[in-house]
């Protein structure tokens, strides 16, 4: 739950409700959320006269967008249940309009039958169903899970994918991209974060296992310190520094401004009173992200949402960059973008289920929290960014391949119904065309929904020119 920290300092982890990818120190006078994870030190929270949690809030947003949400399923289930009465009022009149057209009673009520036979409301009812079990299975084998059941009816065409950065576009774990000063720098500032749990000492620790440090100190938010060959060393922000009364060299302050970006996290190491070095740690991107990007860049606009304040290294690649977006105000950015056409939105935290829900497609990719899972209709587990493109292709393959199905059960009825009608057909023919028919639906609907290349760019995005869906 929310509360005011009392007393205390802690290093506070609030990556899934504001999408910061590192945690922040906090101390008494501020303000937590509830939903947040506490990663070092102690904190003694009061809460106020009324419980509140920013994770149960977000729940409340992300009920009314879905509850706010038209459905669009059902509609080729009324096309069938308005056939069959038809079809049987059809008959009825057709076998009454030769009888009393002079016709024989055995001729009528061949000519009834046929045309009652020949009809397949069938090919209808199996249009969706079967292309959808289909479109299930290719998913489910390439790792891609169809939460909601009527997707493949209702998904629109895509002109919008708003990307979250935290856990999507990047992997949410800190990473050293730069080691600022001497070797020994990595190798001391590893011993003496060995042990700790803050995501970026983690990352520090990697660097090095050679070394082991004694008497470790953690300073929650700001860093550690320990002894490391007889020295003591300190690896931790400008805060921690200031607080031992140690000095940062204005040319090292220099070098290290240089090198590390808005996003970045500099953690100094020094002994003897000074910072002789620095190690600079950052949010690591995937791999793949800047390609899948570009594929969707190509055919639609691309924007990132994020509550970062500061994306840097993200902005180039993409359209448009909302940036500093608070948890409960991103349903409404997503509803700001659906002024200019249909959105997708791709996330993974509780911070981006009500904007999942919002979207006209919603993604949840990586490691989703369970709001972000029950948002969206499609769920990706796992570190493969590039399957947000397959997923597209097969929204794409499977709209295609129902629109295919519909066409041919129109096209079959249309010419079945009047030879029937006009008494061409026998209803043993009759019964063999609508048999074939079916079949025809059936092998159609269960055929391999996805080629190998299925997930190129072109397919892949929803181009305007060829939308993902109708």
């Amino acid at each position: 739950m929310d509360g005011t920290i009392v007393g205390g300092v802690g290093a506070v982890d609030e990556s899934l409700l504001t999408g910061e990818p590192f945690p922040a120190a906090r101390r008494a006078g501020e303000q937590v959320l509830g939903g947040a994870i506490l990663r070092e030190g102690t904190l003694e929270i009061e809460v106020g006269a009324t419980v509140e949690s920013r994770v149960a809030h977000l729940a409340r947003v992300l009920w009314r967008a879905q509850t706010a949400a038209a459905g669009a399923s059902g509609r080729v289930d009324r096309i069938a249940r308005a056939f069959v009465p038809a079809v049987l009022a059809l008959a009825l009149v057709v076998g009454l309009g030769f009888h009393l057209g002079g016709a024989p009673f055995e001729r009528a009520l061949l000519a009834a039958l046929a045309t009652l036979i020949v009809s397949c409301p069938c090919t209808f009812g199996l249009a969706i169903p079967l292309t959808t079990a289909a479109a299930l299975s290719a998913g489910l084998r390439r790792g891609i899970l169809v939460t909601s059941a009527d997707l493949f009816e209702r998904a629109p065409r895509i002109d919008i994918v708003a990307f979250d950065k935290t856990g999507t576009l990047s992997t949410g774990e800190m990473t050293v991209v730069d080691v600022v000063g001497p070797p020994e720098i990595a190798v001391r500032a590893a011993a003496v974060e060995r042990d700790a749990s803050h995501p970026v000492a983690q990352a520090i620790a990697r660097l090095d296992r050679t070394r082991s440090a004694t008497d470790v100190e953690v300073h929650p938010g700001r860093g550690a310190s320990g002894s490391v060959g007889g020295r003591r060393v300190a690896v931790g922000s400008r805060a921690l520094f200031d607080a031992l009364g140690w000095s940062i060299p204005a040319t090292l302050a220099a070098q290290v401004a240089q090198r590390a970006s808005g996003e970045s996290v500099v953690s100094y190491v020094g002994w003897e009173g000074c910072a002789h070095g620095a190690v600079v740690t950052r949010d690591r991107p995937r791999p793949e992200w800047e390609r899948v990007v570009a594929a969707l860049r190509a055919h639609v606009e691309v924007v990132l949402l994020t509550g970062a304040e500061h994306p840097h290294g993200y902005v180039g690649p993409v359209d448009t960059v909302l940036a500093g977006v608070p948890p409960e105000a991103k349903a409404a950015a997503v509803r700001r973008l659906k002024a200019r056409g249909r959105v997708a939105m791709i996330g993974d935290g509780s911070n981006d289920a009500p904007a999942l829900a919002e979207a006209d497609l919603g993604i949840a990719f990586g490691a989703p929290t369970a709001l972000a899972a029950e948002a969206a209709d499609i769920v990706i587990p796992g570190d493969r960014l590039a399957l947000v493109l397959d997923a597209f292709a097969l929204i794409g393959a499977a709209q295609r391949r129902i629109r295919q199905n519909l066409a041919w059960a129109l096209s079959y009825n249309a010419v079945a119904i009047p030879l029937a009608v006009a008494g061409v057909l026998n209803p043993l023919f009759a019964a063999v065309a609508m048999a074939a028919s079916s079949i025809v639906v059936v092998l159609n609907a269960t055929r391999p929904i996805l080629r190998d290349e299925a997930a190129r760019p072109g397919e892949a995005a929803g181009a305007r020119a060829s939308p993902v869906a109708t």
